[in-house]
């Protein structure tokens, strides 16, 4: 798979872990929303970066990474977003890393969304 995304629950799970671990090591595509991306900070994936994650939850990243409160945040092969308020900017993000900008375009305008 060329992507791993995690959705908020199981964010202790293992499988989750060995999941971003293996595809961060192949410099593959990992992304978390909301409280998912805690799991990035238990498996030490790519800290240092900038991250984001639900708002209650960024004391759990225990500084180990640039915290942001963008919406959605892109930094290397790692997408992280808020929450359900932001899932649709995150989806749309995903869309353009792993299709190309013409087509989150394409798929946003038929959606009626905008950015």
């Amino acid at each position: 798979s060329e992507s791993f995304v995690q959705k908020s629950s199981g964010i202790n799970a293992e499988y989750g872990g060995e999941l971003y671990t293996r595809h961060n090591d192949q410099n593959k595509l990992i992304a978390a929303i909301c409280a998912s991306p805690i799991a990035l900070n238990q498996h030490k994936i790519n800290r240092g970066r900038r991250i984001t994650c639900y708002p209650a939850l960024a004391i759990r990243l225990d500084g180990n990474y640039k915290y942001s409160s963008d919406p959605v945040v892109v930094d290397g092969n790692m997408i992280t977003s808020r929450g359900p308020g932001t899932a649709f900017a995150y989806g749309m993000t995903l869309l353009e890393q792993l299709k190309g900008k013409e087509v989150r375009d394409r798929v946003a305008k038929d959606m009626l969304y905008s950015s």
